[in-house]
């Protein structure tokens, strides 16, 4: 299939959908609170689209400056692979004292390697990692005993070194479209509502304008949340639910069960029983 002209990821956390798009199988770094790697296969497919296909450009809005800084190395696989080898250099350290002391220096700094390798570690071993012994459940496999971190030094080295090189512009919040090329899309994951919430909210009638606004501009819009968003429903948009369609580890402390895409345009692919909403 040939490359779609812009996707863009409004909310865009770790990019997983662009991520995804860009190449087959490809995921971020580290897991975020509210990604949608497990998802990112059926929504794309809900779109039309394949995993690999690509677009021609990316545009993700992220206020948060730790995964912006996550962001600009999808950019540049020079800055992915000079990060993974900064963590590298991490691995004879003791785990906990490596997390206190990189989570001690503060907020994020300058888009270097060193930071990008900082703030993956942290997001990586979790922004509240602590320390427990076996009765906790022992260790994570890769960490030494007691360790919680979700996911091994080894493994963001991995990640990182295995980054895809997307173009594409990393912004602070979301501009005033132009008039976008036809088949553009753009992408929605706010702060689903009555959930856990984040450190930068976007109340429900702010998605409803920019994706009204998006629509405007020419593309086909597609906005995740634990519910269908009546005010577009009630304007045509289309609902479908894709609970059941998640691959991996299941969100299983999550209050959020359910997840439902409305869209701009009528869902694609082969719709079971969990796309009948």
């Amino acid at each position: 299939m040939r490359p779609i002209p812009l996707f863009v990821e409004l909310c865009a956390g770790t990019a997983a959908l662009s991520l995804r798009l860009h190449e087959e199988g490809a995921r971020p770094p580290v897991s975020r609170m509210g990604a949608k790697t497990g998802y990112a296969d059926i929504i794309l497919e809900r779109m039309g689209l394949v995993p690999g296909q690509t677009a021609d450009a990316y545009l993700w809005c992220e206020p948060d400056p730790g995964v912006r800084l996550l962001l600009l190395a999808y950019t540049s696989a020079t800055l992915a692979r000079a990060a993974a080898d900064v963590i590298r250099g991490w691995s004879e350290e003791d785990p906990r004292a490596l997390w206190e002391r990189l989570k001690a220096e503060g907020p994020v700094k300058v888009p270097e390697p060193r930071e990008v390798a900082r703030w993956t570690t942290i997001q990586g071993w979790g922004s509240t990692g602590y320390w427990c012994g076996p009765d906790r459940g022992g260790a994570i496999k890769g960490h030494p005993e007691g360790w919680t971190g979700s996911i091994t030094l080894d493994g963001m080295t991995g990640r990182l070194d295995s980054l895809p090189e997307l173009p594409a512009t990393v912004l602070v919040e979301a501009v005033e479209p132009p008039r976008l090329p036809e088949g553009s899309w753009v992408y929605i994951d706010p702060p689903y509502q009555n959930t856990t919430g984040y450190a930068h909210d976007l109340p429900r009638e702010e998605v409803v304008r920019l994706a009204r606004l998006w629509r405007e501009a020419g593309a086909h819009v597609c906005i995740s949340e634990a519910e269908p968003i009546p005010d577009l429903v009630a304007e045509g948009w289309h609902v479908v639910e894709i609970t059941g369609d998640r691959k991996g580890q299941k969100r299983t402390f999550s209050k959020q069960k359910r997840e439902f895409l409305t869209m701009s345009r009528e869902p694609r692919g082969q719709l079971g029983f969990w796309g009948l909403s």
